[in-house]
């Protein structure tokens, strides 16, 4: 009997060359300003997105990227500037990926995260209901972070560029506080020469409420300890290296003692390098004194705080007098928040539940105070929860992301909730991100 011969087929289809891009110089003029600061601008019946322009403007620009259904190019030229432009300060602006908006004087920035917010707030509203013009919490608009990570790659030490994973080499950033500025410009060296030439790390500045700055250093491969001690003394005063972290091995650990983080003139949350804080204290104090004057809590109040991290409200809210029960994943902080509040003597108990998995959310029947404070993914299924919880009569939504709030709020207006009030704050100048804080209330 003959062995019969299977045939297996090699054969791989060629790949389909990618199409070249038309390289001519497009005349455009700019509509709008789209929910990512890029202006929108329409050629051959088709969306074009051109980064760095402003509305009526006219502009020249080519194709980056062409999409079925829109395209993006990149700005060559302004012929018929905006009265809103501006000059921005930062000499790698146009390469660096952490701003979008440093070519709108700061009115016109304000008033564009203004109109955002109006048409999240309206899309839950109906010709019945009166809708809600947002007001404006701000402050500075350079120099407000108090923290930054930066890159550390083959000897640069930068940010990422925009849509790239190559690093802008920087000196210096207008966005970060003074402090922090001093840093770089005294320690760069010496964590360069400790890193060397072909390293790719991580580093986390951190500023403190009395003015320490922690160095926060994350590396691939060991951790050589004796080179980290050589390299904190190097690190000039009121800086210090906090710790380096390797992939392999033990950490190196250096000055631990906790930072501050003051959320008023008067209190202030201990936390470490890594711990989730706010980067702009200054609006930050003022979105919490916004949301005490929405709330209200007096003695006798019970207010829940979900996703409370280090107790940002938790403790302004006790302090005014009212219990909380603040609830988050995060352990670590929890126990340093919970610390806080027993050297305090504040009547906070904090509870450790993930509160994107519906069978961890837990709602006391004495509360009818709520505050939400959720990353970026919203908080779906706790307002799920909230919008059956009729004892719940006065709530704050504290978001950072609109499209994920406006799916809550959609939510929560179906369990009775109206929108009382808003305030567009803006945390991030020079960026197309977003803060928000929306006051909802149900009889």
């Amino acid at each position: 009997m003959s062995k019969q011969r299977h045939h297996i087929n090699t054969f791989k289809p060629a790949k389909k060359p990618k199409p070249v891009l038309d390289t001519a110089v497009l005349k455009l003029h700019i509509d709008s300003l789209a929910d990512d600061g890029r202006g929108v601008a329409r050629h051959d019946n088709k969306v074009v997105f051109v980064g760095g322009a402003l509305p009526k403007e006219s502009v020249d620009a080519q194709y980056i990227r062409r999409h079925k259904r829109y395209d993006e190019a990149k700005l060559l030229a302004v012929s018929t500037p905006a009265e809103q432009r501006v000059e921005a300060i930062c000499p790698v602006y146009e390469r660096c990926g952490g701003c979008q908006l440093q070519h709108l004087n700061y009115v016109s920035q304000v008033h564009f995260k203004q109109q955002r917010l109006e048409r999240v707030l309206s899309h839950g509203s109906d010709d019945k209901t009166e809708a809600i013009s947002p007001s404006v919490i701000s402050d500075t608009d350079f120099g407000y972070r108090h923290r930054a990570r930066l890159s550390y790659h083959n000897g640069i030490l930068g940010f990422k560029a925009q849509g790239s994973h190559n690093l802008v080499e920087i000196d210096g950033c207008p966005l970060l506080a003074i402090e922090l500025n001093a840093v770089l410009k005294e320690s760069s060296a010496a964590i360069k020469a400790f890193l060397g030439e072909k390293a790719t790390a991580e580093l986390v500045l951190t500023l403190s409420g009395d003015q320490r700055v922690a160095i926060k250093v994350k590396k691939e491969g060991f951790v050589d300890s004796k080179r980290s001690a050589v390299l904190a003394e190097k690190i000039a005063a009121p800086a210090f290296l906090h710790s380096i972290e390797g992939s392999k091995g033990p950490a190196w650990r250096g000055e631990n003692a906790p930072l501050a983080y003051p959320v008023n003139a008067t209190l202030s949350l201990p936390f470490q390098p890594g711990d989730f804080t706010q980067v702009n204290i200054a609006v930050n104090q003022k979105m919490i004194q916004q949301c005490l004057v929405w709330l209200k809590p007096v003695a006798g109040d019970l207010v829940s705080d979900y996703f409370c991290g280090l107790g940002n409200f938790s403790l302004a809210i006790a302090t005014a007098g009212a219990s909380v029960i603040g609830i988050d994943v995060g352990e670590a902080m929890l126990r340093r928040a919970s610390q806080q509040a027993k050297t305090l003597n504040l009547p906070i108990e904090y509870r450790h539940a993930d509160l994107f998995e519906p069978t961890n959310i837990s709602l006391d029947a004495a509360c009818h105070k709520v505050i939400i404070d959720p990353p970026r993914a919203g908080a779906k299924a706790l307002c799920e929860a909230l919008a059956k919880a009729v004892a719940v009569k006065s709530l704050v939504y504290v978001s950072c992301d609109p499209a994920t709030l406006s799916r809550d709020l959609a939510i929560l207006q179906s369990g009775g909730f109206v929108v009382a009030d808003a305030v567009m704050a803006d945390m991030f100048p020079q960026t197309y991100h977003l803060e928000s804080l929306v006051h909802l209330t149900r009889n």
